[in-house]
């Protein structure tokens, strides 16, 4: 195992290094009770600073989702203590930011294969693992007590939250029993800024069909010889706060009943809450008022008109997302030693991961209809984000002039679990090249449940209050002036600094009022208004959410597997060698099974007509079946050159197994006019499956210091794709999309590491160390703009290159960190956002720091910051002047004390 740990002390790189220069495989590690040194919120915080994992950010202000070499959370599998683990993720991706990092001990990264590894991740596989009680002798202590502090405008804050952690153990004196517990508490005050375009519209002015729905303007264009016209969904900033409570706890027994026989238990708990409520200015699009419009050469409107009818609402947004990811595993484990040279090993674990919330999760607006106000959009392009004439659309009467429009509220119920037994027979040998051969198994047990929560389509507010039609008064909904500050405007031109806001759930109140829904009388007819109260009298007067049947689906998957690994060991000419050649099965069933429910009607709702309702029938629960096998080969071969210089060699097949949303049979619709969809899953999908190689030289040229160089292949074939179908139902043109295993991909990459501990130098300056490493990954997948806007496009999201560079110093009391990591432009999605089109994250960085004082050998204090040089996330969809987002965080800082006995 080649580990890279997150320190400044010179004997743990030491003993590292032994490790690294012993391994067949390529391996790489953090060990927590140094990266508690780093500012890191979660686990995927502290191994983004391994070599080739890149992370994914949220918004939320840390990391959820992590990629390695290029390959993003779906193709990483996770284990915690060499078992499965699950999330309240919707697919495979493990969410870690439900996993606090004061609870781990290691988490080891394995970027290459071999049989005993539990299969799944093409990408490569991260084994968390917890601290085990008799890792010391006696009593142990520690803890620490901290203020963070979310900053947004450069200095701090005037709030800072608390944070604690704890960790107890003890091992009796001969080292047969021990007891471990640790636990943590966590609070934070998050705010963020972004502009948004949540998507492009791509019009065929080709297609007949399409180019008749569209306006006058558009039918010029096409006279001009453009094929193609690409239009923003809408421009929008948000204003975000989170206020977040994450809890953990972890437990521990070792017993030693005797010198063969070893038992294990352990379990964890941790829960992560999070309340987000958003303030957004919004002016949606639709194509269907531009009076005016011009285009660059890729078909990207750089300016349009609109009319001043009033189709162009300034919408008033008040959203809320709540969640309450719970996430649970525990485990038994015994060894035992038959004979000296003979080992039975038998795991029993049980996760659980569950997010489920009633209601909460809303998005309402109010508007006000721009009626006599010429709206003009501007694309400045050049990296600019497009801005309105906000002037004339943000008149300063608008508190007194609201209008209900949308949308919902409701809340879902996923869960997760999962159930695993494996058994492994160890026997080594002391004669001869063979040194071990190894046998196991493993059968598990997987199931996803969804379900969503809402109200009856009676109830739908899109369908009975969309268009602007009922009037408003801001004293019934708590209506005020909302302070957004400067930002916006600094990125998307002229972006008002205020702007209206209201008490969502005053807003809720009112539109169950005769005052609101009498409002509509001409609109709505006599029979749909009743309808509308019936519906609200039967659910009590007012919003309480219930089970929406045909929402539910159920993944079950049976996995069963069996490998025999055969270790050798000799020397060549002098030079020690070590083999390990491994074959592993794998057998994997699939149910799937939802309540599907017949669509029997579609109509554009009349009273917004960038809106149709569907109409559903009753429910009716179906079920699918899938399977496949395989047989997953591997090799690894380390070979000492000299006592300073190994070189590897590896080989193996590994797969990773189709999303788990994508193999539903439920079908979804989407019900936008110019943008109407249909997807379904597909229970025959088969597994990703991979052929990877790699090569790597590495030398030790200094105590604590080496240089590392490899190089990696991977033949990926069995790509999911989405494969789009144009079909007609009930008279509405429809997208029809459906995941088959379709394509197949190249990826390669070069890793470098260098770390050096600059201990030759005069004191104080032998305290010093950096560590440095570059991956380089890419693909023969086509990112070409002119592939990716057709419809065969195929490309990996998540390739690109990553960096990360530190300098430490430790010395007597002293400990310092500055650690930059960097990633490259990536393609985030194949077919994103509004338009289903490609969207790219550009290259990001961040600086973060931390340092601590020993005041003596119980107690330092400790200062972390992260994002120190306030970066932004940005993104566009296929060409940079669609941009789509613009994402501020700001920067945190975390004062504390840690206390140790």
């Amino acid at each position: 195992m080649s580990e890279v740990v997150v320190t400044g002390q010179r004997a743990s790189l030491r003993r590292a290094q032994a490790i690294k220069q012993n391994a067949a495989g390529v391996v790489d590690a953090i060990s927590a009770e140094e990266a508690g040194k780093f500012p890191d919120q979660n686990v995927a915080d502290s191994l983004q600073r391994v070599p080739g994992v890149s992370v994914n950010r949220t918004g939320s202000g840390e990391s959820s989702q992590v990629t390695v070499r290029g390959l993003g959370p779906q193709f990483v599998n996770v284990l915690v203590n060499g078992r499965s683990i699950v999330s309240d993720a919707e697919n495979r991706g493990f969410n870690f930011d439900t996993l606090p990092s004061e609870l781990i001990s290691t988490a080891e990264v394995y970027k290459t294969s071999a049989a005993d590894i539990v299969d799944g991740g093409i990408g490569g596989t991260i084994n968390i693992r917890t601290a085990r009680p008799l890792d010391n002798e006696g009593f142990h202590f520690a803890g620490s007590l901290s203020a963070l502090n979310d900053s947004m405008e450069g200095g701090l804050d005037d709030k800072s939250t608390p944070k604690g952690s704890f960790f107890l153990s003890h091992a009796n004196a001969d080292q047969t029993f021990g007891w471990l517990l640790s636990g943590m508490y966590y609070e934070r005050k998050h705010r963020s800024y972004q502009v948004n375009q949540q998507g492009w519209y791509v019009s065929d002015l080709t297609d007949p069909a399409v180019l008749a729905s569209l306006p006058p303007a558009f039918h010029r264009l096409r006279e001009q010889g453009v094929e193609e016209v690409a239009t923003p969904e809408t421009t929008i900033g948000n204003y975000t706060t989170i206020d977040s409570v994450r809890k953990g706890l972890s437990a521990a027994i070792d017993w030693n009943p005797s010198d063969s026989l070893k038992l294990k238990f352990d379990a964890m708990y941790s829960n992560y809450e999070s309340d987000q409520l958003q303030h957004g200015l919004g002016f949606y699009g639709n194509t269907n008022d531009i009076t005016d419009i011009e285009v660059d050469d890729n078909g990207t409107a750089t300016e349009y008109t609109r009319g001043d009818t009033g189709i162009l609402a300034t919408d008033y947004i008040v959203s809320t997302l709540p969640r309450d990811a719970k996430v649970f595993q525990t485990g038994m484990n015994l060894a035992w030693q038959i004979d000296d040279t003979t080992t039975l090993e038998v795991d029993l674990s049980r996760a659980k991961s569950w997010n489920k919330y009633d209601s909460g999760d809303s998005y309402r607006v109010v508007g006000t209809r721009n009626i006599g106000y010429v709206p003009h959009w501007t694309n400045p392009g050049g990296g600019g984000f497009p801005y309105y004439n906000y002037d004339a659309l943000t008149p300063s009467d608008a508190i007194s002039n609201l209008y209900s429009h949308c949308c919902g509220m409701g809340g879902d119920h996923r869960t997760n679990r999962l159930d695993e037994v494996k058994a492994n027979l160890t026997k080594s040998f002391l004669d001869g090249p063979l040194a071990q051969l190894s046998f196991g198994a493993l059968a598990s047990n997987r199931s996803t449940r969804f379900i969503d929560m809402g109200v009856d389509d009676a109830m739908s507010l899109c369908a009975f209050y969309c268009g602007y039609n009922a009037t408003t008064p801001a004293d019934a909904i708590g209506a005020y002036v909302f302070d957004a500050g400067n930002w916006f405007g600094g990125h998307s031109q002229g972006f008002p600094t205020q702007w209206v806001s209201y008490d969502p759930d005053m807003y809720m109140d009112y539109l169950t009022t005769p005052e609101s829904y009498m409002q509509l009388q001409g609109l709505k007819t006599d029979e749909e208004i009743a309808a509308f109260v019936a519906a609200l009298e039967a659910n009590g007067g007012g919003w309480a959410t219930h089970p929406i049947q045909r929402s539910y689906w159920q993944v079950k998957e049976k996995t069963s597997s069996f490998y025999v690994k055969a270790d050798f060991e000799g020397t060549m000419r002098d030079m020690p060698w070590h083999l390990d050649l491994g074959y592993r099965y794998i057998k994997t069933d699939t149910v799937s099974s939802a309540f599907v429910a017949p669509l029997l009607d579609v109509r554009v709702n009349p009273t917004d007509t960038s809106n149709a309702i569907g109409t559903f029938g009753e429910p009716v629960l179906t079920r699918a079946e899938g399977s496949y096998d395989y047989w997953l080969p591997s090799a690894n071969f380390r070979l000492n050159l000299r006592d300073d210089l190994v070189f590897r060699l590896n080989a193996s097949r590994t797969l990773t197994r189709p999303e788990l949303s994508q193999l539903r049979v439920s079908a979804g619709y989407n019900f936008r006019p110019n943008n109407q969809t249909v997807s379904t899953g597909n229970t025959n999908l088969k597994p990703y499956l991979s052929e990877n190689f790699d090569i790597g030289l590495e030398w030790y040229f200094a105590d604590t210091s080496y240089v590392a160089v490899g190089a990696f292949f991977k033949n990926i074939s069995n790509f999911t794709t989405t494969v789009d179908t144009q079909v007609e139902i009930l008279g509405f043109p429809f997208t029809q999309t459906l995941p088959v295993n379709l394509n197949e991909a190249k990826v390669e990459g070069l890793e470098f590491t260098y770390n050096q501990q600059f201990t030759g130098l005069p004191a104080p300056f032998d305290g010093f160390g950096t560590a440095f490493n570059y991956t380089h990954v890419k693909s023969d997948a086509s990112i070409d703009e002119a592939i990716l806007s057709g419809a065969g496009r195929f490309a990996i999201p998540g390739i690109g290159d990553s960096a990360n560079l530190s300098l430490f110093y430790e010395k007597g009391p002293w400990q310092a960190r500055l650690a930059y990591n960097w990633r490259d432009e990536w393609l985030s999605c194949l077919s994103c956002g509004s338009g289903s089109q490609p969207e790219y994250t550009k290259a990001y960085g961040q600086l973060d720091m931390s340092a601590a004082y020993s005041l003596n050998d119980h107690f330092s204090v400790f200062v972390e910051g992260t994002n120190l040089t306030r970066e932004e996330r940005e993104g566009y969809m296929l060409y940079e002047n669609r941009p789509t987002f613009i994402n501020f965080e700001g920067r945190t800082y975390t004062f504390g004390v840690r206390a140790k006995w």
